[in-house]
């Protein structure tokens, strides 16, 4: 059995992806049978310091390179890559490294690829011994547009917090008086937060808080500008007291291959307000602990800012499970479903409390844990 879990992954961003390694890998360090070292091809930002101890970057010197080919040919060793499935210098790599002790772990990077990194996916995909997939969007996104073999993947759900949780009132400690509706998240092409701005425009007496930082901010704020209802936060490094200070939180996802945002929302007993698009209807079931709404509008933008996300060339639907063009939600529509939140505060709390009860069960640290750690017993 191998004696040690390498994880290759970029901590340099703040992200989903990242944020809930770390809490994984906290909770992995007191619990694991096996020892656990983090090798990525940056330094990491201070959101992750505990990781310090346990993080190797592979870029910083030779030794650390000829190190992580070691790891990959060793049967001592499994290397679990996240989001890397697509990944040009690993498919290089795996060319000439023979290994048998690799899990691909693909958490939303497929949305990004483009037509010709077919053979890539594929080619990296036959390295593995098994490849997980963070949502069944996330499979189907890799069996039906780069036909992976669909026995080789695995689902298994982000693990957040433990079943046990408490979320902790911020009401003391709001932003404002008036009905607060928020978005926490990365300021990028596949979350349309423009659409959110639109919304707060006619929506004048609601207070709308955007947390988070990224390449569309400055195109965001210039969208923005005038509107004194719409606050940018910059980078929170403590989501759940964010989301705890709202009465509801939007996710306007143009793409979103599982939704972590929502998973947290639903910790802290918040009502969602989400597009129904790739994973999020496997979080929210519409009109039972949350609203979904379909993205029917053509995308309201044709250019993005510089180093922006793509444009996703395809996304799933999930009534049909098949691959559609991305659509934006109506602003319109999100106006009617924010309004209908905040006059009925019993359906506010109604639907905290189902997201809550879900995310409890299938989204928890323990279980997500327990599911790693059974794969990693049967190398």
């Amino acid at each position: 059995m191998v004696k040690r879990i390498i994880h290759q992954i970029s901590l340099s961003e703040i992200g989903g992806v990242q944020r809930s390694f770390s809490l994984y890998l906290a909770h992995a360090l007191e619990k694991s049978d096996f020892n656990h070292l983090v090798c990525s091809m940056h330094d990491f930002i201070e959101n992750y310091n505990n990781v310090k101890e346990h993080h190797t970057n592979i870029s910083s010197s030779l030794l650390n390179k000829i190190k992580f080919i070691y790891y990959i040919y060793s049967k001592n060793y499994l290397i679990h890559f996240y989001n890397n499935l697509g990944s040009h210098s690993i498919n290089r790599l795996l060319k000439f490294v023979p290994s048998s002790n690799i899990i691909f772990h693909e958490r939303g990077t497929a949305w990004n690829a483009n037509d010709r990194m077919k053979e890539i996916y594929q080619h990296n995909a036959s390295r593995a011994r098994i490849i997980l997939a963070n949502s069944n969007a996330s499979k189907l996104m890799l069996t039906k547009r780069f036909g992976i073999d669909e026995s080789k993947i695995k689902v298994i759900y982000n693990g957040f917090l433990n079943k046990n949780y408490k979320p902790v009132s911020q009401e003391h400690e709001r932003y404002s008086k008036k009905f607060s509706v928020g978005y926490i998240g990365r300021l990028d092409t596949p979350k349309g937060v423009h659409i959110l701005i639109k919304s707060a425009k006619n929506l004048p007496d609601y207070d709308f808080f955007i947390a988070g930082t990224g390449v569309w901010k400055n195109t965001l704020k210039e969208l923005a500008k005038g509107y004194e209802n719409i606050y940018f936060l910059g980078s929170i490094k403590e989501p759940l007291k964010f989301i705890s200070k709202m009465d509801t939180i939007i996710v306007p996802s143009i793409r979103e291959p599982l939704g972590n945002t929502v998973i947290e929302a639903g910790y802290c007993k918040k009502p969602v307000i989400a597009s129904n698009i790739d994973g999020i209807a496997e979080i929210i079931e519409n009109g039972v602990s949350g609203i979904l709404i379909d993205p029917e509008n053509d995308l309201s933008f044709n250019t993005l800012p510089k180093d922006a996300a793509p444009i996703p060339k395809v996304v799933i639907n999930p009534k049909t499970q098949e691959l559609q063009k991305p659509k934006e939600i109506d602003h319109i529509k999100l106006c009617e479903s924010i309004v209908k939140l905040e006059v009925n505060p019993f359906l506010r709390k109604n639907y905290g409390d189902k997201l809550h009860e879900t995310v409890k069960e299938k989204f928890n640290i323990e279980v997500y844990f327990e599911k790693l750690e059974n794969i990693y017993k049967k190398f």
